[in-house]
């Protein structure tokens, strides 16, 4: 398993060394990326020619397409797939394109690399704008408005591709094996490691490999793949492909519905129910961030969306008129803290790129130009610094000098600085996320309650109508969703927050975001949001005057260069929003099927008196029932991946979170932690 344990620190890059040609060499394992007569041809003809992907991609039966990558080096396999994909892919398709590497190319090298082909210099752009830094876990970034989607998993080959059989679910299509030559890097091409590959396989899954080794070619065909030597490309004599077939004693034609017990895990997390198609709807409650995003995600899936509010969209904790897009950085790897980072980084993408496609406008709908931290766990930022070496494009350490610079105010503290990060209007968000293709807005439907009949979800409206029928219901609903009867006891709580708006002073004007206890961004027509609050239990919506000298006071402490013009405000004057947040009592949100809460509690009752006995079973939900909430003041941030790994998990695909924050994320966790702990399943609100 893929776990957030141990020190924070980047992946070891790969140490490359450039032949006179100006060609990739590895120096750990003595081997280059790519072939020194025509790289690009040889990846043509041995993986993409080698797969049939021209014509496989033109047949209309599947939406999806998907490519698993052992190796992905300079990433020429994805480009040219890519390719491949926009000049043939039948109307309607989707490519999913899955790849591991232990030693990522630095952004740099990466660049260098690609220049080689000035005939894929478009979409190479666009991979080096969204390549992800060095971090350990799954990378998700979406192109082509959503047609083209792209996993980085930087980790061990073995350990990824045993997640992704671990979730017992057919997913992949074609097999690229791009790794080292087995001689140089025997762990790439391991029979333990061909396992899991055909249990990810869906039947007569392709693979496709340079190499011809008589090994490989007896290991692929011992675990199920039909293996045939081709000629090789130029002065290669032959390279292998293969496909996966079905026979009786093929455990791939015996594999039931039901997913297989991995050795030292109880599937509680996976689910029997089989995943939706795009002819499928959905029916998504609430139109904030959360909404907005699950929305969107399953939009980009070809899935028609009706999207249900009590009140107006974004009118509750995501009505803000300016919120930071940030994340919280530690020395230690945690669960938390590797879901907000990686959080972060998805949703940094995919914003950059609603500005870029006109989604959202440059200053009047937020700026991505960075955000200055100076409220640090330990107070000591410097020491920070060996923790996020070579991680410098999510985080850096900065002094006292440089963080006045950014901000262009005085502030006396050093601070981390987080390029890309910034400041969003959620609002703004919202709506261009719901303003899409196949998404339907409702508002003020009032208070909605639910039922399930054949199948489907009916949403009814406080005089018993009915405001929307669909085959899912995904709730988003934030504090209210603890008045819905399908959600049980789980544990939601509700945080009061209230925002300050406060005149920009004439001198010393605020550059760039900042976090503090509080926050603030750039002003905006003359104004600044600050905030917020912090005020658990409190479901008062009230403006409070003490709250906003609280907000001012916290401000002044961070900019004392402004505190003469913050002193001078009057605060019974000033305007504000209180609203309210859901968290969870560990602060991670619940994105995920909702449990049935008595079958779930039969299934597993035995944890009661052993929690570490293995139960081959896996959990019990509710059909077509999702939720996504409990992102505290972080939807900016959480909101983006929490749907759409929604999305992935309702279509059956490669999920963009690991094992360990899939089942954190989990709204079942809080039933499991109860039966461990020996509680009823009513007595779970308090686990």
């Amino acid at each position: 398993m893929i776990r957030a344990q141990g020190p924070l620190q980047a992946m070891e890059p790969a140490e490359l060394e450039w032949t006179e040609a100006g060609e990739p060499r590895s120096v750990r394992y003595g081997d280059c990326y790519f072939s020194a007569e025509d790289g690009l041809a040889e990846s043509q003809y041995v993986f993409i020619d080698g797969s049939d992907l021209e014509k496989r991609l033109t047949i209309p039966s599947a939406s999806l397409f998907t490519i698993g990558e052992l190796g992905f080096g300079t990433g020429l396999n994805f480009l040219l797939s890519w390719r491949c994909f926009q000049r043939f892919a039948s109307p309607g398709k989707r490519l999913h394109f899955w790849s591991v590497d232990r030693h990522p190319l630095s952004l740099p090298a990466l660049e260098k690399s690609l220049r080689r082909w000035p005939e894929l210099a478009d979409l190479a752009a666009e991979l080096l704008s969204a390549y992800p830094p060095p971090l350990p876990g799954v990378h998700r970034r979406v192109f082509d408005g959503g047609r083209v989607t792209l996993d980085l998993i930087w980790a061990e080959a073995e350990d990824a591709l045993a997640e992704l059989a671990g979730l017992d679910v057919p997913l992949i299509d074609a097999w690229y094996l791009d790794g080292f030559a087995p001689r140089q890097n025997e762990s790439m091409w391991t029979v333990p490691l061909f396992e899991h590959m055909v249990r990810a396989s869906k039947l007569s899954a392709s693979l496709a490999t340079y190499s011809a080794s008589g090994q490989v070619r007896r290991s692929l065909s011992r675990v199920g793949f039909s293996m045939n030597k081709r000629p090789g490309f130029g002065k290669k004599r032959e390279c292998l492909q293969g496909s996966l077939h079905a026979t009786q004693s093929d455990p791939q034609a015996e594999r039931s519905s039901a997913p297989t017990l991995t050795p030292t895990l109880t599937p509680w997390d996976l689910s029997p129910h089989p995943p939706a198609n795009a002819n499928q709807t959905a029916l998504v409650i609430g139109a904030g961030l959360a909404g907005a995003h699950v929305a969107a995600a399953l939009g980009r899936r070809g899935m028609a969306v009706t999207v249900l509010d009590e009140g107006a969209a974004a009118g509750g904790g995501s009505g803000n008129a300016q919120g930071v897009l940030f994340t919280r950085l530690s020395h230690e790897r945690s669960i938390l803290g590797e879901f907000s980072l990686l959080a972060f980084l998805y949703a940094r993408d995919l914003y950059r790129r609603m500005f870029q496609d006109g989604l959202l406008r440059e200053g009047r709908d937020g700026e991505l130009n960075g955000c200055v931290q100076t409220d640090m766990p330990r107070g000591d930022t410097s020491s920070l610094a060996e923790a996020l070496r070579g991680l410098e494009a999510v985080a850096e350490p900065r002094d006292v000098e440089s963080v006045e610079h950014l901000l262009g105010v005085r502030s006396g503290t050093a601070g981390i600085w987080q390029p890309g990060s910034g400041w969003l209007a959620p609002p703004a968000v919202c709506r261009a996320l719901l303003d899409q293709p196949g998404i339907s807005l409702q508002e003020h439907c009032g208070h909605l309650s639910f039922h399930c009949e054949n199948g489907q979800w009916e949403a009814r409206n406080p005089e018993g109508h009915r405001q929307g029928l669909g085959d899912l219901l995904i709730l988003a609903t934030g504090p209210s969703g603890r008045r819905i009867a399908q959600t049980g006891d789980l544990p939601l709580r509700v945080v009061r927050g209230q925002t300050t708006q406060i005149p920009a002073p004439r001198d010393q004007p605020l550059r760039t975001s900042l976090c503090h206890r509080g926050y603030i961004a750039p002003a905006v027509n003359g104004e600044h949001c600050i905030g917020a609050t912090f005020k658990p239990g409190d479901e008062s919506r009230e403006l409070r005057v003490e709250e906003h000298r609280d907000n001012i006071a916290a401000l002044a402490r961070a900019l004392p260069a402004w505190e003469d013009h913050l002193m001078s405000l009057d605060p019974t004057q000033l305007k504000g929003r209180a609203e309210l947040r859901c968290v969870s009592p560990d602060y991670l949100p619940l994105a995920g099927p909702l449990p049935d809460i008595a079958a779930f509690e039969e299934r597993f009752r035995p944890l009661q008196w052993d929690a570490s006995q293995l139960i081959p079973l896996t959990g019990a939900y509710q059909r077509g029932l999702y939720m996504s909430t409990a992102h505290g003041s972080r939807g900016l941030s959480y909101a983006a991946l929490s749907g759409e790994f929604i999305a992935a998990r309702i279509f059956g695909e490669p999920p963009p979170l690991s094992r360990e924050l899939q089942r954190a994320l989990s709204p079942a966790r809080f039933l499991i932690r109860g039966l461990i702990r020996g509680k009823a399943p009513a007595k779970v609100a308090g686990a």
